[in-house]
């Protein structure tokens, strides 16, 4: 399946507009000329130069699509220039001494796109036999040309440095970029991993809701099917139907608390009571210390805004201790908002193990509610804001 290309956003081109400009003031300033146009003219050296430039402004161009395709671009054209070099050795049966790791204008190019190469490419193997292919190609013809009673000097001029250019700016940033693609893969997968089990975690919490209430509406149905069963007036077969669906309702409640006892956790957290309201959760939170001021309907009873509400005063507890907490809950025709809001942001340690799981949990459980979801910075401090539908029979 052919996966669609996403287009670059504005920060994207950004970047890569700067990246392009930090890499064309090397490119120009010491434009890579090959061996065979030594020594070269004023005239040569702009060509080259220029030649770079748009070299690597067409890598840059291709390289979040096709990062290997501009790697390959940017090591063709930089690695014929081997007149400076990072180091010099004396290599055996050859004479003079070899410059090893040549340094050029597209050097920094030729390491950049490798490791964006690694960090970028989904699939290693189309690199992996490109290096081979050079590598291999590189060897054998530095082989050949030292073969025989004295070795030939572009063995020493040119193979040599080349392939150490290579495997120095290429193939090693290559293999660090691909480590870090590795590992960036791996904390977004235990992220998802994260956020999925904080989204199962509070559906279990709905889970467990429903049960409290369907519990206790099919045990008022039980007990007036009792009730009805016991009237003295009633004839025999509709005392008959009314303990059917007293013995229906029992049976009924007891299947719903072994399903959902499948669905709890073992570890599960505690739960907001059905018949508690926004009050009477702000009121338990000032008895622990917390600075709280509640605005709008402080006696509505909804289970998404209860669990909205003692969601975020947790954060704000775990997160900004001692700062103050405003919480404004509106009721109308088309739904309900809830609003809360602390007055110092949350410190990084609050979030560093965990941080945020409560929050993914909210938005999943507004989400289900039919409603929208928002969280973040605000004004120096932490803001929550929750919309959603009124739930049937909340007051």
């Amino acid at each position: 399946m052919t996966r669609l290309m996403k287009r670059p956003g504005r920060r994207e081109v950004r970047r890569d507009l700067l990246l392009w400009a930090l890499l064309c003031l090397p490119a120009f300033l010491a434009p890579a000329v090959p061996p065979w146009w030594e020594p070269a003219t004023g005239l040569v050296s702009l060509l080259v130069a220029v030649a770079g430039v748009i070299a690597l402004g067409f890598a840059v161009l291709v390289s979040r699509q096709a990062p290997l395709a501009a790697m390959l671009l940017v090591l063709a054209l930089g690695s014929w220039s081997v007149a400076d070099g990072l180091a010099t050795a004396q290599l055996w049966r050859l004479d003079g001494m070899t410059k090893l790791g040549p340094l050029n204008g597209l050097t920094l190019g030729i390491v950049v796109f490798s490791y964006l190469a690694g960090r970028r490419a989904a699939d290693p193997r189309p690199a992996k036999l490109a290096f081979t292919a050079i590598l291999g190609t590189g060897t054998a013809l530095a082989l050949v040309s030292s073969c025989g009673p004295r070795p030939d000097v572009t063995t020493t001029e040119l193979w040599i440095p080349a392939l150490s250019g290579v495997l120095l700016s290429s193939l090693l940033p290559w293999l660090i970029g691909r480590l870090a693609g590795q590992r960036a893969g791996q904390h977004a997968r235990e992220r998802r991993l994260v956020a999925a089990q904080a989204q199962l975690r509070e559906r279990n919490r709905i889970a467990q809701d429903m049960h409290d209430s369907l519990g206790h509406d099919l045990a008022l149905i039980a007990l007036r099917a009792a009730a009805l069963e016991m009237a003295p007036d009633l004839v025999e077969r509709h005392r008959q139907a009314a303990g059917e669906l007293r013995e229906a309702a029992a049976e009924t409640t007891e299947r719903l608390r072994r399903v959902i006892g499948v669905l709890r956790e073992d570890d599960r957290a505690p739960l907001t009571s059905p018949e508690e309201s926004v009050a009477e959760i702000v009121d338990r939170a000032r008895e622990s210390g917390l600075r709280v001021e509640l605005r709008g309907q402080e006696s509505l009873r909804d289970r998404t805004a209860c669990r909205v509400v003692q969601e975020s005063l947790t954060n704000a507890t775990k997160h900004a201790p001692g700062s103050a907490v405003t919480v404004e809950v509106l009721q109308a025709a088309a739904g309900i908002t809830v609003t809360v809001t602390n007055q110092a942001a949350q410190t990084p340690t609050g979030r560093s193990r965990g941080g945020g799981l409560g929050l993914i949990g909210l938005r999943e459980r507004v989400r289900l509610a039919g409603g929208t979801f928002e969280s973040g910075p605000s004004g120096g401090g932490f803001r929550v804001v929750a919309r959603f539908p009124c739930e049937d029979g909340a007051t």
